[in-house]
This record gives structure tokens, C-alpha cells and sequence, in this order.
């Protein structure tokens, strides 16, 4: 018997020492996994506000949105649409909040939908306005990849007025217009998405200027 349990104990062992070291190997992994998409937001937004470069990580001065309205202390939490909860960002100078990007899903009823981010400064003007990939995921980091539009940059520096007058405009690439709306996103329905964000960020100014 002893032999038998002496000779059981090195296996157990050595199970117990794979099992940590596979443990240990899938912590590293998901951190290295959260590193790298970090690293890719922080990039994006950088690029974002390359003409205005905030003083700040704007990637860890974050809110979370959730997606679910109801009891939401958040004023018309319902006009960014979301489809999951997702992260707002600060962008500061010298201490002092100089622009706020919140997401928002637009969609016109026919199951299209368009991921945006829009960044507006205290004056109310937009500092960008971006159509993002459907990244399909729960992770709030990993979330930041632009799709390049050319008619998107036609809202940099807009305020909420000019919107209407945007709304109407073409989309003059028939690429373009495949490539990040489809045939069921109007730019109507983008520009009014943008819009309803102009709206939620002037109503939870503080809360939103708080950051994270």
C-alpha cells in the first residue's frame, strides 16, 4: 500500500503542476489579449483627435453606457441606441475637459445598423464623427476600428445646426456607400444618429466631463 501511495502522489503532482501552468498561461494569454486591444483603442483615438491631441489617456478616462435604459441614470441614454454596453472618453488639457466622444448605433428599422463614435468639443462643435467595424463583442477595449470614410470628415467642426443640411447630402463613392452604410443605412440616418448624440452629450455634460 505504501508503495502504491508513494508511487500515486509524483502523477498527482505532476497533474497539479500542468493544471497551474495551464492556468497561469491562460491569465497571461487574456492579458496579453487586453494589452493589445488597449493598445489599439489608445492608437485610434490618438488618430481621432490628431488635430486637437488631448493631454490625457483618453483610453482609461472612460464611462461606461450601458445598454439597457431602463432606471438608467443617464438623461436620454435611449438616443445613442446601443446594442451593448459600451465606453465614452474624455479628452483633457491641463487638467480642463476639452472634448467628450460617446458610441451610438444607428439603424433605419430594416436590420442595417452602423456602430459611430462622435467626439464634440465644449462649444458644441464635433471634433470627429466615425463609422466603426461590428466588432461583435462584449469587451469594451478592442472596439476602436475605423472604417475610412471621406464623407464622414464632412461633419469635422459642425455643430448641431449644420447637421440637417448634412443629412441631405451624397454619399459620392457608390463604394463608399457599400463599404460602411449599405443599402438599408441612409446618410439621413446617420446624421440624425450624430445628431441624437450632440443631444446626449449636452444633456449629461457633467456627469460626462466627470469621467472615469
Amino acid at each position: 500500500m505504501k508503495k502504491t501511495s508513494s508511487g500515486a502522489f509524483p502523477l498527482f503532482g505532476l497533474y497539479v503542476v500542468v493544471v497551474t501552468a495551464a492556468l497561469g498561461s491562460t491569465v497571461l494569454s487574456r492579458a496579453s489579449i487586453l494589452e493589445s486591444h488597449q493598445a489599439y483603442d489608445r492608437s485610434s483615438l490618438l488618430r481621432m483627435m490628431s488635430q486637437n491631441p488631448p493631454g490625457n489617456d483618453m483610453l482609461l478616462d472612460n464611462v461606461l453606457l450601458p445598454a439597457v435604459v431602463e432606471d438608467s441614470e443617464w438623461v436620454g441614454l435611449d438616443l445613442l441606441n446601443l446594442q451593448r454596453d459600451r465606453l465614452a472618453y474624455r479628452a483633457t488639457r491641463n487638467g480642463k475637459t476639452v472634448a467628450i466622444a460617446v458610441p451610438a448605433t444607428a439603424d433605419d428599422g430594416f436590420n442595417g445598423t452602423v456602430d459611430l463614435l462622435i467626439a464634440a468639443d465644449m462649444y458644441g462643435k464635433i471634433e470627429f464623427a466615425v463609422v466603426l467595424e461590428d466588432v461583435l463583442s462584449n469587451d469594451p477595449y478592442g472596439q476602436l476600428e475605423v472604417i475610412q470614410s471621406q464623407w464622414m470628415t464632412n461633419f469635422t467642426r459642425q455643430s448641431m445646426r449644420d447637421i440637417l443640411r448634412l443629412s441631405w447630402s451624397k454619399i459620392e463613392s457608390r463604394g463608399e456607400y457599400d463599404q460602411f452604410v449599405g443599402a438599408s443605412v441612409t446618410p439621413k440616418s446617420v446624421s440624425n444618429k450624430i445628431y441624437d448624440a450632440l443631444v446626449f452629450i449636452q444633456s449629461n455634460r457633467i456627469a460626462l466631463m466627470g469621467g472615469g
